[in-house]
């Protein structure tokens, strides 16, 4: 599959045109993210450990979830590949994930974007939205 977007993506300047709209965003968009997310506010507990540094803990919320990892607020310290632990509150639900995305930093938060070892959602113990819109 890389090796077609990636012939898509250098077909038009090979034949000296312009590539036609939206093709390359549509290509790029189906690499980022194997499932969609919704929009859905869970109340989880995220428990971390960093070699050599007190354990860490927080109660959090998710911005938006999907089947295999959630968009989190988090107020505490954490870094691109670290492995945590997240409980979600409702159910007692626990899973192990990694944090493969660090985005928008606020004045005591950050974004943060999580993914489990594969999918799970049942983790999050809810049904798609009815309206059938996917989160931005």
């Amino acid at each position: 599959m890389n090796r077609i977007i990636e012939a898509l993506k250098r077909a038009p300047w090979i034949r000296g045109s312009k590539p036609e709209p939206g093709l390359l965003e549509a290509a790029d968009a189906s690499e980022r993210r194997k499932n969609p997310r919704w929009a859905l506010d869970v109340p989880v507990y995220v428990y971390g450990h960093e070699p050599g540094a007190e354990p860490l803990h927080e109660e959090a919320h998710t911005l938006n979830v999907c089947a295999n990892g959630a968009l989190l607020l988090l107020s505490i310290p954490v870094q691109k590949g670290q492995t945590l632990l997240l409980t979600n509150e409702l159910t007692e639900e626990e899973q192990h994930c990694r944090v493969i995305f660090l985005g928008a930093q606020h004045s005591r938060t950050v974004e943060a974007g999580i993914a489990f070892a594969g999918d799970y959602p049942e983790f999050w113990q809810t049904h798609r939205p009815t309206d059938g819109k996917p989160a931005a």
